[in-house]
């Protein structure tokens, strides 16, 4: 093996499991309809599991920058971790017991009893507070893969197992001890896939899982069918300066290479189909589909395989108690029953969202042109903030971007300008009696970056600060200007229900004739105010 590449191989090794799949034009469709309901998780979706009674369990960011778990009980979604707070929830499992374990990757793991919540970190011996999954086996032991090694956890203390196996690809760093996931096999073996080599654990000793002598590597999909057999997805090999990937079958002594695709998740349903999600194209990870491999056909040279929905990403799948699928993406989650696609988040179409007058604000600050000074001490510039009301407003969304939308603003509350230096209130800047109500509408909005919204390899839009810049028209005085600002939005509790957006726009006063004590006239008047007046504002609208 060629390990002088490795660092050029580093750049290879992406969150998803392979980029293996050759570009199949035509792998058949089912003949599927699709519906819509408004009421699911709207962003990303990273695992699915089955819950009691029934229920699924759904965790992943749902959100700019967090997320959260839900279940589904057949007729609607309840959020499992909003008293929690905001954090990265990657993983969820209901135990034997029917406690409930939230895995985060950046705040350790939470665990429910139904009365009270526990939080294990690192203080509490976790390895790790990034974590990535978490499992239980046949004993009721709990394991979690996380991004400092194996923890098993057995309801009283932790065991780690921090550097589980010698790598034999990345020889630098630790990308084995960054683990994905953790199945148990019949036999009690624990079949780990990690950033660097696939291992087995056998209770004693990890043995590295190699295929023509080469470790399979980026696994993140692992299951056992019911005949025994077990089904994985990761890089195998180094060949012409690239690593093929794929779905493999081992029969306990022989890997077979399935399908070039890749999978990021692999079950088996009741009929003993194979379902898969994750990518399709070596040559563009973001080409990815949920698929079925058809049961009679899983030992010929070319199974049958049926693409469900392709897409950008689609990531955790499970199947419920009824038979249907259950999947997502980083758009939301979705449902096939065999005939029909239901998409719980529904993208189309623009959606009104009402504001809280009583949650959002807007914060005016303005400052005098000179500074004061007491020798050689400064006293200050005068600036002043005050805030002013919002009485009514909308936001219009559509397919989670910002489309439109306008507020009015209460004139009668803003407070006037204070000169700091001396704790005067000057006069009133607006005629409040004349223009009791001020007006901004949306008229064009903007993604960052000029315009172009930068899609990461995983399929998400990430917001970030200064995603997107609104334009719109701002009345005042009863003068109507065009002005432009960065804004941050984000759906708080990723179902659809609030969306924050948080912005901040300069204006100069005087364009909308509001010039007392304009540095304009500084000769004039003497000590001047700055025509430059900051507006912040915090917006919290609801659908």
């Amino acid at each position: 093996m060629n390990y002088s590449r490795v660092y050029a191989l580093l750049l290879m090794s992406v969150f998803l499991t392979s980029c293996g799949g050759q570009n199949q034009t035509n792998v058949p469709k089912d003949n599927i309809k699709s519906e819509t309901k408004d009421i699911g998780p709207n962003i990303m979706v990273r695992n699915i599991k089955k819950g009691t009674n029934g229920s699924i369990l759904i965790a992943g960011p749902n959100n700019a920058s967090f997320g959260d778990v839900f279940r589904y009980d057949g007729k609607s979604f309840t959020n499992l971790t909003s008293k929690i707070g905001q954090h990265r929830f990657q993983d969820v499992l209901e135990d034997r017991r029917g406690n409930s374990w939230f895995a985060s990757t950046d705040s350790g793991v939470y665990y429910y009893n139904g009365k009270s919540i526990q939080h294990f970190t690192t203080t509490e011996g976790l390895a790790h507070n990034q974590v990535m999954s978490v499992y239980e086996d046949k004993a009721g032991i709990i394991w979690f893969g996380t991004g400092g090694g194996i923890s098993r956890y057995d309801g009283k203390s932790f065991q780690n197992f921090t550097s589980p196996n010698a790598p034999l690809f990345y020889k630098e760093g630790h990308w084995n001890n960054e683990i994905n996931t953790i199945i148990e096999d019949k036999t009690g073996k624990l079949w780990v896939g990690t950033r660097g080599d696939a291992f087995v654990y056998d209770g004693k000793k990890f043995t590295t899982l190699t295929h023509k002598g080469e470790p399979f590597l980026g696994v993140w999909g692992i299951m056992q069918d019911r005949k025994g057999n077990i089904w994985l997805s990761g890089y195998n090999g180094f060949k012409g300066g690239r690593r093929p990937g794929g779905l493999y079958r081992y029969d306990g002594s022989t890997f077979t290479k399935v399908s070039e695709r890749g999978a990021y998740a692999i079950i088996e349903d009741k009929k003993g189909n194979i379902w898969t999600t994750g990518p399709v194209n070596p040559a563009n990870l973001t080409v990815q589909a949920l698929s079925r491999y058809d049961a009679k056909s899983l030992y010929s040279k070319e199974p049958i395989v049926t693409e469900i929905m392709s897409g950008k990403a689609f990531y955790g799948i499970s199947e419920a108690n009824d038979g249907s699928i259950w999947f997502g993406d980083a758009n939301g989650v979705y449902r096939y029953d065999g005939k029909t696609i239901t998409d719980f988040y529904n993208k189309e179409g623009q959606k009104k969202y009402i504001i809280d007058t009583k949650q959002s604000v807007i914060i005016w600050k303005g400052s005098m042109l000179l500074g004061a000074w007491e020798g050689s001490k400064f006293l200050g510039d005068g600036t002043s903030t005050g805030d002013v009301d919002l009485s009514k407003g909308e936001l219009l969304i559509e397919n989670r971007h910002l489309v439109g939308g306008a507020v009015e603003v209460d004139m009668n509350t803003i407070e006037n300008f204070v000169d700091q230096r001396s704790l005067n209130q000057l006069p009133p800047f607006f005629d409040v009696k004349k223009f009791p109500v001020s007006t901004f509408a949306i008229t064009k909005v903007e993604t960052g970056n000029d315009g172009n919204t930068k899609v990461p390899n995983d399929g998400s839009i990430r917001v970030n600060e200064g995603n997107i810049k609104v334009t719109g028209n701002l009345t005042m005085e009863g003068i109507t200007k065009a002005v432009t600002f960065p804004a941050k939005m984000q759906f708080k509790d990723g179902m659809d229900g609030t969306v924050e957006m948080n912005g901040m726009l300069i204006i100069d006063r005087t364009e909308w004739g509001i010039d007392y004590g304009s540095e304009k006239h500084f000769f004039k008047s003497g000590d001047a105010i700055l025509d430059e007046v900051k507006l912040f504002m915090k917006i919290v609208a609801k659908k």
